[in-house]
Order: structure tokens, then C-alpha cells, then sequence
């Protein structure tokens, strides 16, 4: 035991606390006086601020989607994903094969496919389905009428391919800081998407590199629709 003088008089502290009491205040918390409170206030205080630092355990880990990036070649895919992990534009060429990214969020990770959007690649996009959680389209909204059309084309076998059809989709309209940039009303009545995606779950939004938290956003809600997939009843 060791004696404590607070004020006038003395207390008897356990041993086990002198370490502690004895130890810099771990907290603000536990630099008030007020007298024979003193002690036990501290002891308490000391205690709850030790345990808040030392005890709290590693945060549970973040949920992890798969999912799979398609678009034709310059539609801004690898662009977009490079600046979503905070990696250097620079030198930025399109993607001929497949790559994988690791897309952190706050709330989720992102294990993102991107497909290659050449003509001689697109024919063999169904290959890299499988496993996939979700979709992501990325489309040039400043394209020309033909790669617009092509655009519609791919979009339009990608939502119904049995792999893919039942998964959230996000649609992004990209380029919107062109001055030949469609609008996302453009977009949705040109592609028919109300008719064609009418009982799947799909986000259609617009976006460009000038504004990353729009495309941040977009991907949050996709992560929503994904968080609502896992809960959703298994079915038979």
C-alpha cells in the first residue's frame, strides 16, 4: 500500500494503482483536483482513459465487392479508377487486357476488373464475368454518334447476360466537361434504359475528372445497392 496526501489528510492506495496514478495523466480527464476526490477521481478517470487507448480492439474489416469495369476504349475508365486510389495521371494509356484495382472507401473495398474497350477485346468481356458483384459502365458522353451507338449496344448486352443482369449497375457519363457532352437525360433516353432496365438496380450519373467527389459519390451508392444485396433472403 502506498499513503497519498490529498488536501490535509491521507489515503490508502492499492498497490495495483500506483503505476498508474503514479504514470503522466494519459487524458486531460485526469488532471482535476478537487481534494479527497482527487485520488479516486483520477484512479477512475485513468482507468477509462487507459482502456479507451489500449484496450479498444482493430476495427472490424471492411466488406470486399468484386466487380467488373467495362466501357469502350477512351471512355476514361483507367483515368477514373487511377484517381479514385490516388495514383498519377500521367501516362495514363488505354487498357489492352485486363487490370485489377483495389478501390478503398471508408465503409467498403472495391476489387475493380477493367476489361479493355478495344473492338478486338470487347468479344471476349463475358470471359471475365464470373464472380462479379457488381457493374460498373463507363461511357464517353462527347463520343460521336457511331461510338455512342456502340456504346448502347454493349450497355445494352451487358444488362441482360445472364451473369450480369441480376448485379447493380453504375453507369457513368463521363467527360461531362466537354462542350459535346450529352446530359444524363440525353443519355437515358437515347440508351432506353427506363424500358430496357426496368426491375434491375442501376445508377446513372454523370461525371468528369474535374469533379472526383461527384465520382465518389456515385460509387458510395453503388456500395449501398451492393450492401443491400448481402442482405437480401437467399433464394431457392
Amino acid at each position: 500500500m502506498k499513503r497519498t496526501n490529498a488536501g490535509s489528510s491521507q489515503t490508502e492506495v492499492p498497490a495495483s494503482c500506483t503505476a498508474l496514478l503514479e504514470a503522466p495523466p494519459p487524458c486531460p480527464l485526469a488532471r482535476q483536483t478537487c481534494g479527497m476526490a482527487t485520488v479516486n477521481l483520477q484512479t477512475q478517470q485513468r482507468h477509462y482513459c487507459f482502456r479507451a487507448l489500449c484496450c479498444k480492439g482493430p476495427p472490424p474489416p471492411r466488406p470486399e465487392y468484386d466487380l467488373v469495369c467495362i466501357g469502350l476504349s477512351g471512355s476514361g475508365k483507367t483515368s477514373l479508377l487511377s484517381q479514385l486510389c490516388s495514383e498519377s495521371l500521367e501516362n495514363i494509356v488505354s487498357t489492352t487486357g485486363f487490370s485489377i484495382k483495389a478501390v478503398p472507401f471508408q465503409n467498403a473495398i472495391l476489387n475493380v476488373k477493367e476489361l479493355g474497350g478495344a473492338d478486338n477485346i470487347r468479344k471476349y468481356w463475358s470471359r471475365y464475368y464470373q464472380g462479379s458483384q457488381g457493374v460498373i459502365f463507363v461511357l464517353d458522353s462527347a463520343s460521336s454518334e457511331d461510338d455512342l451507338e456502340t456504346a448502347r449496344n454493349e450497355l445494352h448486352s451487358a444488362l441482360q447476360h445472364p451473369q450480369l443482369c441480376t448485379l447493380p449497375f453504375l453507369i457513368l457519363a463521363n467527360h461531362q466537361d466537354k462542350p459535346a457532352a450529352r446530359s444524363v437525360q440525353e443519355i437515358k433516353k437515347y440508351f432506353e434504359l427506363e424500358p430496357l432496365a426496368r426491375g434491375k438496380r442501376w445508377i446513372l450519373k454523370p461525371c468528369s475528372l474535374d469533379d472526383m467527389e461527384a465520382v465518389k459519390d456515385s460509387f458510395s451508392l453503388l456500395i449501398n445497392l451492393l450492401e443491400e444485396r448481402d442482405f437480401e433472403p437467399s433464394r431457392m
